[in-house]
């Protein structure tokens, strides 16, 4: 069997009384969804590391700063004059400039729970048939996964394909706004 193959035996395959063509979307569908929330869990798990040694790192420098502002000016000359608390200044912005570099992964979580609802949401309308071949029906679907959206370039992404635009349209738009909004925004903290 080749590796990039997929094997299913049959006692995996659904029976075929009950194999629709939108059980096989909305199964795909799920396996999506699933596949987002593992790499999203083992994600956590590092980044939650990171944020705990980086905040073991600032709370050492700030200590370290406390101590050494208190050195009398022959134990600063002992030292050899090292400007240790602008050093340790320096260490702290650098830390700062890192914690904000953490929020893209906050940001991309939330994005990946708007993707992984919207996968399931979608999953289970494509199944009643009755519901899916609806024009009424996807216009309310697509009203309430625009709810989720909390983020401009979430929304403008949305917008766009709802519109009719190609995916590659719409990402080469949201690529640009935010090469625009990166270089307007540079080192400013992002709240959402």
């Amino acid at each position: 069997m080749l590796p990039n193959s997929i094997e299913i035996s049959n006692a995996e395959a659904a029976p075929l009384a009950d194999w629709t063509p939108e059980q096989q979307i909305a199964q795909m569908l799920e396996l999506c969804e699933a596949q987002m929330e593992s790499a999203t869990c083992e994600s956590d798990l590092a980044v939650d590391s990171l944020v705990r040694a980086f905040s073991g790192l600032a709370e050492t420098a700030r200590s370290i700063k406390a101590a050494a502002a208190a050195f009398t000016p022959e134990q600063r000359a002992a030292l050899g004059n090292l400007d240790i608390i602008k050093k340790l200044e320096s260490i702290d912005r650098q830390m700062s400039s890192a914690v904000v570099a953490f929020q893209f992964y906050d940001k991309l979580t939330q994005r990946l729970g708007h993707v992984r609802y919207s996968l399931s949401t979608l999953a289970l309308f494509v199944c009643d048939r009755e519901q899916a071949t609806q024009r009424e029906q996807w216009r309310r679907l697509f009203t309430t996964l625009k709810r989720l959206y909390r983020t401009e370039e979430e929304k403008q992404l949305f917008q766009m394909m709802v519109e009719g635009a190609s995916a590659d349209e719409a990402r080469d738009h949201i690529h640009q706004s935010t090469q625009t909004l990166r270089v307007a925004t540079a080192g400013e903290i992002e709240l959402f």
